[in-house]
């Protein structure tokens, strides 16, 4: 009888972990993500990691981001495919707050090469903008950071440069 009432108990644990897990994996159908990378100088025509999200499904690629006007754009090349739990979502806008406005544009302009990152997050109580050319934010990093955990080691991560453009005055 002991083993019995064991048996149920384990049973009635692991159908609430279960649901749990469902629950932390349920589709909120306001969020949205974009995460894309423009080559620049030697990076120009090479495919380029682009992450979205909608909802809680996501959708990691290799795309050309450049395109001349006559040639057919290549296939994008699906990596790999998954769900955002609803904590990394909420982690996610939760960073997002440390941005009081609704962009951030930073350029450093002593690299020509490199790229630019686009990553839009968008709900429907906010939508942010982030446009970094060779250039270093620590929310957009902590961002990526959660989104990288996604990605299974063997395909290229996600990157925002570490290079912190540095302000030199004219004398």
């Amino acid at each position: 009888m002991k083993i019995l009432s064991v048996f149920f108990g384990l049973f009635f644990i692991s159908l609430q972990l279960c649901a749990q897990q469902k629950a932390d994996t349920r589709i909120d159908s306001t969020f949205t993500l974009s995460y894309i990378s423009v080559g620049l100088g030697s990076n120009m025509w090479e495919m380029q990691p682009m992450f979205r999200v909608k909802g809680s499904q996501f959708i990691y690629t290799l795309e050309e981001a450049w395109q001349f006007k006559d040639v057919e754009k290549t296939k994008p090349d699906t990596l790999y495919v998954g769900n955002l739990r609803t904590s990394s979502i909420d982690s996610i806008l939760n960073i997002a707050t440390e941005i009081k406005g609704d962009s951030v544009y930073k350029l450093n302009a002593g690299i020509m090469s490199g790229g630019i990152i686009y990553l839009e997050i968008s709900n429907n109580q906010r939508k942010l903008n982030f446009e970094l050319g060779n250039s270093y934010d620590l929310t957009a990093k902590k961002i990526v950071a959660i989104l990288n955990s996604y990605i299974p080691d063997k395909y290229r991560k996600l990157w925002i440069s570490d290079i912190v453009p540095t302000i030199s005055k004219l004398k």
